[in-house]
């Protein structure tokens, strides 16, 4: 019976351990994502976010005027007078940046790297929640959520790891 146990107890971390490998290369892409917007937004400030908005959407209101995304965010952005500023852009790169870093050394397994994350994330997610009471969207409802996750997967993995730690120290 102890051997089932243990082989369930071992089945069930290699999946969290996938689980974990696949968020943090989900996080470079995202980051990396995140990092050329903004620079990509640098070149475009003082710009209107609308007129961002429309010349990304220009194929689709060609194609179809009637569009489920542009009836979504028009009404928002007709009242919007936000223009693209540094701070976007620089916020942009800054976490782009970060979720790269960080996430490449989750992978190479370096300790100081786990509970860094652990704060930023958790930071992050205190402000998404800030954000989601004034905007109650449900994109930003599941980012939080998404986060909630990697920082359980994280700090799974931390412990899995500082246990080895101990063991092999105390051998």
């Amino acid at each position: 019976m102890k051997i089932l146990d243990s082989l369930r107890l071992r089945d069930t971390t290699r999946v969290r351990s996938l689980f974990f490998r696949v968020g943090m290369w989900w996080r470079i892409f995202y980051g990396f994502l995140r990092f050329l917007l903004g620079f990509v937004l640098l070149h475009l400030i003082g710009m209107p976010v609308a007129d961002v908005f429309y010349s990304i959407m220009a194929h689709e209101l060609i194609e179809d005027k009637t569009d489920f995304l542009v009836r979504v965010v028009t009404p928002f952005l007709r009242h919007s007078s936000f223009t693209v500023t540094y701070f976007l852009a620089i916020y942009f790169i800054f976490w782009g940046f970060i979720d790269i870093v960080l996430s490449i050394n989750l992978l190479r397994r370096k300790l100081w790297a786990f509970p860094l994350s652990l704060y930023l994330i958790s930071i992050f997610v205190v402000y998404e929640i800030y954000r989601f009471s004034y905007t109650h969207s449900l994109v930003l409802a599941y980012i939080v959520l998404v986060d909630f996750v990697l920082l359980w997967l994280i700090r799974k993995e931390y412990l899995s790891l500082t246990r080895v730690v101990v063991r092999t120290n105390h051998a």
